[in-house]
């Protein structure tokens, strides 16, 4: 792997992070339930699941790539085409009507959070197919590594870490903010028009 498609990986990576889904919505509500420090225990939870389905995927699509040889080519267009059903999906989400709810009211020990994030992120097996569809796109499968899997989780752990817990902030200090529907509006669309420019750009490669 070069540094053109590290960099690649990690800025589709933080595009992803940044659109608010459920996982996101659930670190939000902590915040506003309990504060920043809940918030980053749950965040962290949530990225411990998130790197089990990422070493899932890893060394799934490494099998099968090593079983197809060049014929796994075909699995770049699929995630390309990932990548362009997730920007419109993005594209087309509404706000979800929790943010006027109010949060929901969260676990106390510190433990807990960090268990509730990651049965959260295990508990949604979209994941598995979010990585699936994702890491062919940019990842040479044929060619992995423990190395090349080393440095691929280096670059994503940080952010599926970083990215939320910069939502919990933002949660915990600006609740308004955070309520705006048309905040989360422009967040989705944003990251969607992204997604979709990369999914085009790596299927035009």
């Amino acid at each position: 792997m070069n540094a053109e498609s590290l960099l690649a990986l990690a800025g589709a990576t933080i595009v992803f992070a940044l659109i608010p889904g459920p996982g996101v919505m659930a670190i939000v509500a902590q915040a506003l339930a309990r504060g920043f420090r809940p918030a980053v225990l749950w965040t962290a939870g949530q990225a411990a699941g998130d790197m089990v389905y990422l070493l899932t995927a890893l060394l799934g699509l490494g099998w099968i790539a090593a079983q197809l040889g060049d014929g796994f080519v075909v699995l770049r267009y699929a995630g390309a085409a990932y990548l362009v059903w997730m920007g419109l999906r993005a594209w087309m989400a509404k706000p979800p009507a929790s943010l006027a709810a109010g949060a929901p009211p969260a676990p106390r020990a510190g433990g807990r959070f960090f268990l509730g994030g990651m049965c959260v992120s295990l508990g949604n097996p979209k994941a598995i197919a979010f990585y699936c569809g994702f890491l062919p796109a940019f990842v040479d499968m044929t060619a992995l590594t423990p190395v090349r899997v080393g440095i691929i989780v280096a670059v994503i752990l940080p952010i599926v870490l970083l990215v939320p817990v910069g939502y919990a902030w933002v949660a915990a200090r600006g609740r308004r903010a955070v309520r705006s529907t048309r905040l989360w509006t422009v967040a989705n669309r944003g990251a969607g028009t992204v997604m979709i420019g990369c999914g085009v750009a790596v299927a035009a490669e």
